[in-house]
């Protein structure tokens, strides 16, 4: 994962500041911002990026909430623009308004596949003159806890610092006190802000319904990138995507903790029933968004 910091060129380490702890007393390191939001420990000057950053025209935006296969849609992505069945050498840390330096986010050639799991009230102003691409992936809430967890944990030395057990750190994401905050209210702002700017160019994903159909998603993507891709291209790309393949790829890169099961329904190993019946209650109120969710 050292080339991954180096590939970002990051000048600041991972710092919590936040001092927030699980059920069992481990710290869960995290940064927060003097509004009171929370986000990895990434460092303030990293986080304060996100809204200052430079947006060119034919930049395109992935957003979404922390593990709703944000990461595997950017790759596809990049995949179509390239027009090629290849795989960032990196992958989407790169591109990551809150993670990478400004010099390589700047450096990147156009168009740029830019990523945040930020509202879109913190995004740059700028896109809403420029009315940028924005892709924005949802996912079973249920699954996204338990890859919530395992991402803290997978990147235990890289990070997050953590290793504590999911029965004590789901309180917390429940609770909403945990990196990007509350699921619910992430997606109430957003749903928000689509409203209030209903002609932006928004392309929405669901991660369960990109499992079923993955062909599918890729033509949905090119329509909305407007990339004319022949059929050979379209199902190199697809075959591509699959996740299994993608995982295998990855091995042995320093994207190879980002990526781990990537399975429908995992959340049945992890959650007890009253943890079901905690996140169920969320139903009415994400129900008044415009995002579809399972939960089963």
């Amino acid at each position: 994962m050292d080339d991954l910091l180096l590939a970002v060129k990051r000048n600041v380490g991972f710092i919590d500041t936040a001092g927030i702890k699980d059920g069992a007393g481990k710290v869960v390191p995290f940064t927060r911002m003097p509004n009171g939001r929370l986000f990895p420990p990434f460092g303030e000057e990293y986080i304060s990026n996100i809204g200052t950053t430079k947006l060119r025209a034919d930049d395109i935006l992935v957003c979404g909430y922390p593990k709703t296969g944000c990461h595997w849609t950017w790759e596809i992505m990049v995949m179509i623009v390239k027009g090629k069945a290849e795989y960032s050498e990196i992958g989407k840390e790169v591109t990551m308004l809150e993670f990478a330096s400004p010099e390589v986010i700047e450096s990147t050639p156009s168009p740029r596949i830019l990523n945040t799991h930020a509202w879109f009230e913190e995004l740059p102003g700028a896109i809403k003159t420029l009315k940028n691409k924005i892709v924005f992936t949802t996912r079973n809430p249920k699954d996204v806890a338990v890859s919530h967890y395992n991402h803290h944990v997978r990147m235990k030395n890289i990070y997050c610092g953590y290793d504590g057990q999911f029965k004590d750190w789901i309180p917390l994401w429940i609770k909403g006190t945990i990196d990007y905050g509350s699921f619910v209210e992430f997606h109430q702002k957003w749903d928000h802000a689509i409203r209030e700017f209903p002609d932006h160019p928004i392309l929405f994903l669901n991660y369960e319904e990109m499992k079923k159909d993955l062909e599918g998603a890729v033509r949905r993507l090119a329509t909305f990138l407007e990339v004319d891709l022949t059929e050979e291209q379209i199902q190199d790309i697809t075959r591509a995507a699959e996740f299994d393949f993608m995982k295998a790829k990855f091995k042995g890169t320093p994207c190879e903790l980002l990526i781990r099961k990537g399975e429908v329904g995992d959340w049945k190993n992890w959650f007890t029933d009253v943890m079901s019946e905690e996140v169920d209650k969320w139903k009415p109120e994400l129900d008044k968004t415009r995002f579809t969710f399972t939960y089963t």
